[in-house]
């Protein structure tokens, strides 16, 4: 299906919130303490427990990509416009580890949608540009 003008005033609208103050903030966070070497569970969260501005940035970087999995879950938002935009496995993979450890703490639907749009961004690398531009990501084959 071809993307609409809707389509693209959606993807327009997520990006201004992706490039707001607080987005941006919680994404330099992000390249700071995850995007390199990623913590390990027990350490992320004795650096930085709930409460504190890191686990703040945490939940901000996972609650917009929450949001926008259900979008796509329930069609409200374009794939092609969506995975050109954003490579969502730049966030999520880096992350899971400390998804998987506090799901382990009984809540266990933290961040699915989000985990659900990571995995549709893999089968949509594969379907448009080829199983050999598939990332390997850490969480593949968690279940």
């Amino acid at each position: 299906m071809i993307p609409t003008y809707q389509d693209a005033d959606i993807i327009l609208k997520l990006y201004d919130q992706f490039e707001s103050e607080r987005m941006r903030a919680a994404k330099a966070w992000f390249r700071t303490e995850l995007a390199g070497e990623p913590l390990q569970p027990e350490s992320f969260w004795r650096q930085f427990p709930r409460g504190s501005e890191g686990f703040q940035s945490f939940v901000t970087l996972y609650g917009f990509f929450e949001m926008v999995g259900v979008l796509h879950k329930n069609g409200l938002v374009h794939p092609d416009l969506l995975f050109d935009m954003w490579y969502v496995n730049g966030f999520f993979d880096p992350m899971y580890p400390i998804i998987a450890s506090w799901r382990a703490e009984g809540d266990i639907h933290i961040a699915e949608n989000f985990e659900r749009l990571a995995r549709a961004e893999l089968e949509w690398i594969r379907k448009h540009k080829g199983a050999e531009h598939v990332p390997q990501v850490s969480y593949a084959n968690q279940e």
